[in-house]
């Protein structure tokens, strides 16, 4: 019952601060990290203390239902003596609050074992507010499919290919994505160009990454700066949440959010941005279209350089 697939939902309880409903959310997010912590030091007691006393887990793919703190607590104990090397990573998408002892949210999740393919899945969690903590009061888990190779991974980001144009008054940044020879990895090139010089250029390559199960980025700037992204899938959006290395050593992290608005265009945005834990303001929704017509003298680039390559 509720083996590896199943319990990777258990996203842990959450102090409620009365704060503006966007720290609520970020809390959320950050129990949910706490929670991977947890799990992977195989702490049954403490995963199986995040659920209510009463709470549902449903696995969507087998139809198992498991009900009640007490029950989980034992699917726990059992999961970890069997499995000793299991480890799980994921991400949250989205967090709604109902109201003030109601939320909602939503992600996906991997669980792996050694010497086995790892298991990905999506989840749907209610929580519910009880004695100033946040606990899972009920969880749907779905499984997802495993890709049989890197190009069925990517195919879904496939109308990223082609030549992309974001122009404003002072400079212009090109895009152009395109497949690898063997359709194993798309390969993004930017430059941020004035009328008279080119500002910046970068590449960035994104693949399957199949032992975390997720897709990943990693992106080279002309000025030295690096970094690598991992990238989910929320609805129309995607997100794609980054580190880097900046070229005077300093660290970076923001999460890019990526929209189709149409066959031909996209918006892009920054947020979440801080250099060196210091936050710093959103960026503005930028819309970037795709160009018919090819460029002239010279190999062109992608709209992540708008917003620091991913």
């Amino acid at each position: 019952m509720f083996r590896s697939s199943a319990v990777v939902l258990c996203l842990g309880s959450i102090v409620l601060l009365s704060a503006p409903a966007q720290a609520d959310e970020e809390a959320v997010r950050n129990a949910f990290q706490a929670y991977v912590t947890a799990f992977n030091s195989h702490d049954a007691s403490r995963l199986a203390a995040a659920w209510a006393e009463k709470a549902i887990y449903v696995d969507e793919g087998t139809g198992e239902r498991v009900e009640g703190r007490e029950a989980l607590a034992a699917d726990f104990t059992a999961l970890f003596k069997e499995n000793p090397e299991i480890a799980l990573a994921g991400t949250v998408s989205s967090v709604r609050l109902v109201n003030e002892t109601v939320a909602t949210a939503s992600g996906r999740s991997v669980v792996t074992v050694p010497g086995e393919v790892p298991t990905q899945s999506s989840f749907a969690a209610v929580f519910v507010r009880q004695a100033d903590r946040w606990l899972l009061d009920s969880v749907h888990e779905t499984p997802l499919p495993v890709p049989s190779e890197p190009s069925a991974a990517l195919r879904q980001l496939d109308w990223l290919v082609g030549r992309w144009v974001d122009q404003s008054d002072t400079v212009t940044v090109e895009t152009t994505v395109r497949w690898s020879a063997n359709h194993s990895f798309l390969i993004r090139s930017f430059k941020v160009r004035t009328a008279a010089d080119v500002l910046r250029q970068g590449t960035q390559i994104i693949g399957w990454d199949p032992r975390a199960g997720h897709i990943r980025s990693w992106s080279f700037n002309s000025d030295g700066s690096f970094g690598d992204g991992i990238w989910s899938r929320s609805g129309d959006e995607w997100l794609v949440k980054s580190s880097q290395t900046l070229a005077d050593g300093s660290a970076a992290s923001g999460t890019f959010v990526m929209k189709p608005t149409g066959t031909d265009s996209m918006t892009v945005q920054l947020i979440g941005h801080e250099v060196e834990g210091e936050p710093r303001p959103a960026s503005e929704v930028v819309t970037v279209v795709k160009a018919t017509e090819e460029p002239a003298a010279e190999e062109a680039a992608t709209p992540a350089a708008a917003t620091g390559g991913n």
